[in-house]
């Protein structure tokens, strides 16, 4: 449709913009991917680029024409017997979500389904915040950051809902990280969602979404873990590593899928010496209070 290459052709100016003019972040992301063995990694970060500059101006679609934007997100068919078989439990399931493809697309795309709580961060520019936070609301995604995250996480998933914790971030604070292999280098990975899945008895779905080259956007299940009757603290580390393993595969087999302009493999702010010692992350705060 003559509106899709429209959106793509703007998308890839504002790629090029940011990635090639600007050049934000440029060194950091080709360095990550040289250090991940990424064949070249000049060409996948402009491949990156060109899909965040899309993922931005699909953003700016939703916004303005709704469901019409949705109408080219699907899950793949092998994934979609594992969601609809780990939603049959009646238990609801904790999506350990990631930065891949068009995440804002695929999580409007899940909310038209079922109901879907985002445990989610604050961006720091807050009319940028509002506007984010604001569309996504709209779409019938349900958003919570640190405080109460906890109660409301467990009522949706009493319902039957589905709670999506990031898994590709560095938590804030090092309590609450397990260290994980992820793309050649140990990262510290929150353990949020998997210690929910555990307090829960939820399935633990690892997902990720990409562009097709057609443009269409394809939701991947990439694993389903099922926590034990009384999940114990090594098994919520196991499944941290587990998720970060199968994300990690996905990442490998689609690089300019993924949010390389994250410093991903950074020490938790709690473990430098700089920012707030004695916060807690949005995701961090369930993993804590989980354990009690």
């Amino acid at each position: 449709m003559a509106w899709r290459l429209l959106l793509r052709a703007l998308g890839g100016l504002l790629g090029w913009l940011a990635g090639s003019v600007l050049r934000i972040r440029r060194a950091h992301v080709e360095a990550s991917m040289r250090a991940a063995g990424v064949a070249r990694p000049g060409v996948e970060a402009r491949a990156m680029y060109a899909a965040l500059g899309q993922s931005a101006v699909e953003f700016l679609w939703l916004a303005l024409r709704g469901p019409r934007a949705l109408e080219h997100v699907r899950i793949d068919e092998a994934s979609r017997a594992r969601w609809d078989q780990a939603l049959s439990r009646g238990r609801g399931v904790v999506v350990a979500a990631s930065h891949t493809g068009n995440w804002d697309l695929a999580a409007c795309a899940i909310a038209r389904e079922v109901e879907l709580l985002v445990v989610t961060r604050r961006l720091s520019i807050r009319w940028l915040d509002r506007f984010w936070q604001g569309t996504r609301a709209r779409r019938g995604v349900r958003l919570s950051g640190a405080r109460g995250a906890l109660a409301r996480s467990r009522r949706v998933l009493r319902e039957g809902g589905a709670v999506a914790m990031m898994i590709d971030q560095v938590p804030l604070d090092g309590r609450h990280a397990v260290a994980a292999e992820f793309l050649g280098r140990v990262a510290q990975t929150d353990r949020a969602g998997p210690a929910l899945a555990a307090v829960s008895g939820a399935p633990l779905v690892v997902a990720a979404s990409r562009r097709d080259p057609r443009g269409h956007h394809v939701l991947s299940v990439l694993d389903v873990l099922e926590p034990p009757p009384r999940a114990s603290r090594a098994w919520i580390e196991e499944a941290t590593r587990r998720a970060t393993r199968a994300l990690d595969g996905f990442v490998r087999a689609h690089p300019s899928q993924w949010l390389w302009l994250h410093r991903r493999w950074r020490a938790p702010l709690a473990l430098t010496g700089r920012g707030l010692h004695g916060s807690l992350s949005s995701e961090g705060a369930c993993a804590h209070a989980g354990r009690g």
